[in-house]
């Protein structure tokens, strides 16, 4: 092998472990993280984020709460195809408890993949499997963490949304009830666009995973903490197009998925962790 070739080779077999042993600052951010996901799980709004909007469109897909116009309405919500959908979770609203969505919105905290990146791997279904069967799998073969997104049909599929603002201070695992107070919504078969992430260790062992903990220690089913939390939109009928986000008049609700919600065909793309970056400044509205 000529020297010119092998000393290029060599350098893209540096630069590659780099990337993966190297320190944390020289891997590439995925995913975002913008706001501070601990202040969602204390149900507080930093005076930093008040005024700040952030951009769907600048973000290829993410999950976490959102408000649109105003905190009051503060819900559970998934981004994709450069909108936002949230369950509105102001009362006074004509639209309470229904899902909204729009390009700009307020957050305590999200979770997000920038567009561009690409994904590394795809899963898809061989056997029914549930949610918590699926976290286990991906957090096996990927121990420090995964997030995905794509295209599943469940049997069943099951949601459930806070219908209370968690911005007063209670925070949201110890007052599920609180926030909690409207019943399961559930399919026998349904198709949904899901996005969601596992990870095999959410205990905080460096400073770049605090927002993981905080992200997981909130309720997805009336309680306690998981493996993995995934967030989806149900849809009206199957997509026409796996690989295309979803249209606005397919969308039929918005929600965290139950963990005994099964997945029993579609596909799903997966995007290891790396090291997680505030990317506030990335995703604001400016």
């Amino acid at each position: 092998m000529p020297l010119k070739k092998e000393l290029g080779f060599l350098l893209v077999i540096g630069a590659f472990a780099a990337v993966i042993y190297g320190p944390l600052w020289w891997r590439p951010v995925s995913p975002c993280v913008a706001g501070d996901l601990a202040a969602r799980a204390r149900a507080t709004v930093p005076e930093a984020l008040k005024a700040v909007y952030l951009d769907a469109e600048k973000m290829q897909f993410g999950m976490g709460s959102a408000a649109i116009g105003d905190w009051r309405g503060l819900g559970d919500a998934l981004a994709a195809g450069g909108r936002v959908w949230v369950r509105t979770t102001n009362a006074r609203s004509p639209k309470y408890y229904a899902t909204v969505s729009n390009r700009y919105f307020l957050s305590n905290g999200f979770v997000y993949i920038s567009p561009g990146l690409a994904g590394k791997a795809r899963w898809l279904p061989h056997q029914p499997t549930t949610l918590t069967q699926l976290w286990a799998t991906l957090a096996q073969k990927n121990p420090a963490g995964v997030m995905f997104a794509g295209y599943v049909r469940l049997a069943p599929l099951q949601l459930i949304a806070i219908a209370q603002p968690a911005i007063d201070g209670r925070p949201v695992l110890k007052n599920a009830a609180h926030y909690y107070t409207r019943p399961m919504e559930s399919a026998p078969r349904a198709w949904a666009y899901v996005v969601g992430l596992a990870a095999a260790d959410t205990a905080v062992t460096r400073p770049d995973r605090d927002w993981l903990t905080s992200l997981l220690a909130t309720p997805a089913d009336r309680g306690g903490s998981a493996p993995g939390m995934a967030y989806a939109l149900w849809l009206k009928s199957a997509p026409a197009d796996l690989h295309s986000p979803p249209g606005a008049e397919n969308v039929n609700n918005v929600g965290q998925l139950v963990a005994d919600s099964r997945i029993v065909e579609g596909e799903l793309e997966l995007y290891p962790m790396t090291r997680a970056g505030h990317c506030d400044a990335v995703a604001r509205n400016d």
